[in-house]
């Protein structure tokens, strides 16, 4: 864990410089112990920009990393050759690279993995899905193909790119407005801004919201800035994902089919230069956000917590905080039975570490850190 350590050490003496108290230096093997009674347990350092995670059923764990590989931690170690087989047309620019990562609902027979990218096709690039089967050993992605791509853009920001199975086997894809297109958000004809649906095979569900006409036929919700938290909750039927605001004004939204999110004409952020973008927070006919943050804390990566051992926080949402002004560090958002947010907690905070993703398995929280240095650990609560 030498670079990750190197990391903490130069946040230490930035905040020492700032004058907020210096995070805790790891312990011998790593481990990072929490002034709120959490651990960080070190899986595996060496990654770059880690971006999405997956559990295989055996324990194991996939990762992308957004510099275009997709890396096998096998039994705790991670494997040096990247996994084989993967789309060489990544765009590592910007915000490109490989992004989101789930296994096939069927995994344990198919053993197959689907995943999002920055596709590159020169002038353009789009966020694009692909599909493959993960060999025996996890070391090859093999009989890959292209499934589905979004609306073709001339930057590299705002991919969006998370991806899950709805209950009835039907793939969401989130797709960001590309920053510059951020009035395309609201143009049910354009791709950009929206979350996507889609069949495993790529084809488009005939019970789309405009699967008949007024709008795209892939679009599931529109209205959205760029969406990095997707998290399905089987048992209450939820769809709960959260996306990055401007100046602030990062929130947690529930979908629904067909409805509007409200980006760019509502929005509880600013421009970046401290202008007014719109002076209305709620419209008719457009959500409102069921939590939001304003100053921002720069959100990715969101998990339902339904791991042994932590029963407090059962069916509860875990979201992972980068590197916003109230970022660096992990919130749980607090559900009640009905999926209800009923509060917040903001935890970690003295660790003062970027998170990228989170996942929670039946047996363990797994966290990847959000830059260069890149590490996964396991959350363990205080022995």
């Amino acid at each position: 864990m030498i670079r990750t350590i190197l990391a903490i050490t130069a946040a230490t003496a930035f905040t020492a410089c700032s004058g907020q108290a210096a995070p805790p230096e790891p312990l011998a093997d790593g481990t990072i112990v929490s002034a709120n009674g959490l651990r960080l347990v070190p899986v595996a350092d060496g990654l770059e920009f880690p971006w999405g995670m997956a559990a295989l059923p055996n324990g194991d764990l996939l990762v992308t990393e957004r510099e275009g590989r997709l890396r096998l931690i096998q039994a705790g170690v991670l494997i040096d050759t990247p996994v084989s087989g993967t789309p060489g047309d990544v765009l590592v620019e910007g915000q490109g690279g490989y992004f989101g990562l789930v296994l096939d609902p069927a995994f344990e027979s198919n053993r197959r993995v689907y995943m999002s990218y920055a596709k590159n096709s020169g002038e353009t690039n789009t966020t694009a899905v692909i599909t493959g089967t993960l060999s025996a050993d996890g070391l090859a992605l093999n009989d890959v193909s292209e499934i589905f791509t979004g609306q073709p853009r001339e930057t590299a920001f705002h991919f969006g790119g998370r991806i899950g199975f709805l209950a009835d086997g039907t793939l969401l894809v989130t797709l960001g407005e590309g920053f510059r297109y951020k009035d395309d958000a609201q143009d049910t004809e354009s791709l950009h801004g929206k979350v996507a649906r889609i069949n495993s095979d790529g084809t488009l569900p005939s019970d789309n919201p405009f699967a008949n006409g007024g709008g795209h036929p892939a679009i599931y919700s529109y209205g959205h800035r760029n969406v990095q938290g997707l998290q399905i909750d089987l048992q209450r039927g939820l769809v709960f994902e959260h996306e990055h605001g401007p100046k602030g004004g990062d929130e947690i939204n529930v979908l629904t089919p067909g409805a509007n999110y409200g980006w760019p004409v509502i929005t509880y952020g600013i421009n970046y230069d401290g202008t007014i973008l719109t002076p209305d927070t709620e419209m008719k006919g457009m959500q409102q956000p069921v939590h939001k943050w304003v100053p921002s804390i720069a959100p990715s990566g969101m998990a339902l917590v339904r791991t042994s051992g932590f029963p407090d926080w059962a069916g509860d949402l875990l979201v992972g905080a980068m590197n916003g002004p109230n970022g660096q560090k992990l919130v749980r958002i607090d559900l009640d039975e009905a999926g209800n947010v009923v509060g917040s907690e903001d935890m970690l905070t003295d660790l003062v570490i970027a998170f990228r993703d989170v996942i929670s398995t039946p047996d363990a929280i797994y966290l990847a850190t959000a830059d260069l240095d890149g590490a996964i650990y396991r959350l363990d609560q205080a022995e």
